[in-house]
This record gives C-alpha cells, structure tokens and sequence, in this order.
C-alpha cells in the first residue's frame, strides 16, 4: 500500500536490467526524488527481452496509477492506529519532495 502510494505520487517510472547470471530481464519502477533514484519494486530477470520486460513493467506502472487508493488507506489507517499519521506524514512529505 506504501509502495503504490509513493508511485502514484512521484511520477514513476520504468527502467529495464540485464541479468549477469542469465542474460535474462526484469524491470524496476523508480521515481527520482529529492535528485536521488528511488526504487519501488524490482522484478525478477525472466523476461528474454528488455522490450518485453519495459512491457511488463509499464503495464504494472498503469496497473498502480490505476488503483483507487482511499479504501485501502481507510484499512491502513484503521491497522496502524496512531501510527497512521507517520505513515501520511511520510506520504505527504513525498509528495513534496522532502
């Protein structure tokens, strides 16, 4: 939930690697923030190619800037308890580049 609410707030993006291992691909989805590169989710290399791991990758981007957040934060909330004013803390301090 963290993770998706990052994404959806800092213009993510998605860059491809080569396994040393393989050869195969995977793809990660990262935001520059604060000019620092922030992954947010990595996939495995078991793509045969970099189009088809970009593919995959921007498919799960879309995936995520898709979802409807709001009840999941309600849920979150609900979990972390007083918590849950770190976790937006955190999440608006993101969203303003901090």
């Amino acid at each position: 939930m963290i993770t998706a609410l990052t994404i959806q707030a800092n213009g993510a993006e998605v860059a491809t690697y080569q396994s040393k291992e393989d050869s195969r691909y995977g793809f990660e989805i990262y935001s520059i923030i604060r000019d620092h590169y922030r992954s947010h989710l990595t996939s495995s290399a078991v793509f045969d190619s970099s189009k088809d791991a970009e593919k995959v990758g921007k498919n799960v981007l879309e995936q995520i800037l898709k979802l409807n957040l709001n009840e999941g934060r309600r849920d979150l909330a609900e979990t972390l308890g007083e918590s849950a004013s770190d976790v937006q803390a955190i999440v608006d301090a993101s969203k303003n580049g901090r």
